[in-house]
């Protein structure tokens, strides 16, 4: 009896500490993954040749994201120890309609969810392998939705050793099924002040039997360094 008392806290302190190194890791990405400090970013989404403007700024606690040119704005609010969509409707914030966190943009296979990356900040992140992907080494994360709000129910999250940088993503519907819907790949990155982060990301959705349905892309440039004048 004693020693299974024992196995089952070495089980269990073994989790807590595959937990912490999840949440460590997971904290590393979101700090590169999207912004550099205060760094505006500027891009679009496109899907064959079609392009939708996009825009990301950091704002104290909320990251904001502006399409076509400022015709539509939304937000991540990030509290202490929650994370939710809201939309910016004449300078006022206001809830994000549920039925449409995960719609496309713009006929793409991008939704306001997966541009949000709102599965960085899901609790509870775990490692739970290791694998090489394009040559990188990275770790395997595994962390579960906590509400019920968007499609994906759970993720995989692949982060490379060297840079800390996410690398992949895929997104699971509900058990039993658990089928895949999108896989997110970095194509490409940029280093900005001696950090990587995202400047193409592939969007991959599939349908119900696996296959892939659609493609298209996310791609930001670099930041301009204005130089300054004067000595």
């Amino acid at each position: 009896m004693k020693a299974i008392l024992t196995l089952s806290l070495i089980f269990a302190a073994s989790n807590l500490s595959l937990a912490n190194e999840g949440e460590a890791i997971m904290e590393s990405v979101r700090q590169v993954a999207v912004l550099q400090d205060s760094q505006d970013l500027h891009g679009a989404i496109r899907k064959g040749r079609t392009k939708t403007p996009l825009s990301m700024f950091l704002r104290g606690e909320n990251i904001q994201f502006a399409l076509n040119g400022g015709k539509e704005y939304f937000l991540l609010s990030l509290g202490q120890n929650s994370q939710q969509l809201e939309q910016l409707v004449e300078g006022k914030r206001a809830k994000f309609p549920a039925a449409k966190i995960a719609a496309p943009i713009a006929d793409s296979d991008v939704s306001y969810e997966d541009l949000a990356l709102s599965f960085l900040y899901w609790p509870n992140p775990t490692v739970v392998g290791e694998d090489k992907i394009n040559g990188q080494d990275c770790w395997r994360l595994h962390v579960a939705n906590p509400g019920k709000s968007g499609r994906y129910r759970e993720t995989s999250v692949w982060v490379t050793k060297k840079q800390r940088a996410l690398m992949r993503v895929i997104g699971y519907g509900p058990k039993p099924s658990r089928l895949p819907l999108k896989q997110f790949e970095i194509t490409d990155l940029m280093n900005i002040k001696g950090r990587y982060t995202v400047k193409t990301m592939k969007v991959r959705s599939f349908d119900a039997e696996g296959n892939t349905k659609g493609i298209s892309y996310i791609d930001f440039k670099a930041p301009l360094q204005v130089k300054k004048r004067g000595r």
